[in-house]
């Protein structure tokens, strides 16, 4: 008798792995089903766009030179813009040019934003490259 008690024990415990593994295997492809799959390109825009900036600029020794620049703002939330200035020549730069390190607040819109350089009195006649650089916040 006790032989056959653990030989329906064993039949028993098999039974229950065998009911556990169907519901549980049916249960994943009942859980991975899927009706039907769409795939959609998304594409994130720069909502700035630099609509005004000077295309040559002339300046003399000891000028105040500003810089208009309009930026566009197509989203409905406001942007922070710095702007970093850049002289082909940076030893003349560095010695002679002072440009404006203003963050700007871009509103929804039109705007209307001044930068500025400054030339040193002392300042040895060139042409020069600038390079602005925007970078949004």
């Amino acid at each position: 008798m006790r032989h056959i008690y653990i030989r329906l024990g064993i039949y028993d415990l098999s039974v229950i792995v065998i009911v556990t593994l169907g519901v549980l295997l049916g249960t994943v492809a009942a859980a991975t089903y899927m009706w039907a799959t769409k795939t959609v390109n998304v594409s994130v825009e720069e909502p700035l766009t630099i609509t005004n900036f000077p295309s040559t600029i002339h300046t003399h020794p000891g000028q105040n030179q500003t810089l208009d620049i309009t930026i566009e703002n197509v989203e409905s939330i406001s942007y922070t813009v710095t702007l970093i200035f850049t002289l082909n020549d940076t030893a003349y730069q560095t010695q002679y040019v002072t440009f404006s390190s203003n963050t700007y607040a871009i509103n929804p819109g039109t705007n209307q934003i001044t930068a500025w350089m400054v030339m040193d009195k002392q300042a040895s006649p060139a042409n020069l490259q600038l390079t602005t650089q925007f970078y949004r916040e």
